[in-house]
């Protein structure tokens, strides 16, 4: 039963697999292609509208569209618990995401290669946008399984960008190095500008505080999905 849920989001939510792919596989293949700016740049730009567009494809009705369109009650009454439907969301959700920003960082990487760029550097900075995006989208879950609108879903989405951005500004500027490692920007600016050894040292730092984080945010997710009234 819990594949036939999988299978039911992944037909629901290909359009926008779809959609976020064309979309940013025309944006690199024309930017790449006529060069107005440089490759570094069109990295940049094309890394970060990712970073923030496609979690925000994927929040606005992954949630709010079964309770907008009333569909949760018949959901629900299928025999499977609910955090299994809850996973299963989730994990489409997530999949779908990663796949954008590979075949972007493949594509980048393809066109780029013999310019300007150290090979490999942009498919290693699209990839680590990718999995910025995935942290924002698993923080975005348990403040919006419960969401009733699509404009709920945005507000979540953004406040939990937004908050991430303030905690890492806070955290900057008042040295408190604990909490740097889980904020899911710290993978981009340490990519930009640290190298070596030490890097390698905090990396696998940054990857345990964020593997703790990932598994709070995704079991209190499953919890407050499994809450939801019955009848709503």
């Amino acid at each position: 039963m819990f594949f036939k849920l999988v299978w039911k989001e992944w037909k629901e939510n290909l359009w926008k697999l779809t959609f976020c792919s064309v979309v940013s596989l025309a944006f690199v293949a024309l930017l790449l292609r006529v060069r107005i700016i440089p490759d570094a740049a069109v990295c940049a730009l094309i890394s970060i509208i990712q970073l923030f567009v496609v979690p925000i494809v994927y929040c606005l009705d992954i949630f709010s569209g079964e309770m907008s369109n009333k569909t949760i009650h018949l959901l629900f009454k299928v025999p499977v618990e609910r955090w299994k439907i809850f996973m299963s969301k989730y994990l489409v959700s997530i999949f779908s995401i990663a796949l954008v920003f590979i075949l972007s960082s493949l594509l980048m990487e393809f066109m780029s290669f013999g310019r300007e760029m150290e090979q490999g550097y942009m498919l290693k900075n699209n990839l680590l946008n990718g999995v910025a995006a995935l942290l924002l989208f698993t923080w975005f879950c348990p403040f919006a399984c419960q969401s009733r609108s699509e404009a709920g879903s945005l507000a979540s989405m953004c406040g939990v960008a937004i908050g991430f951005g303030i905690i890492f500004m806070w955290a900057c500027s008042c040295k408190i190095k604990w909490a740097l490692p889980f904020v899911p920007y710290i993978f981009i600016i340490k990519h930009t500008f640290y190298s070596g050894f030490l890097e390698l040292i905090d990396m696998i730092k940054i990857v345990l505080s964020q593997a703790l984080s990932v598994s709070v945010a995704v079991s209190i997710a499953c919890l407050r999905y499994t809450k939801i009234r019955r009848y709503l």
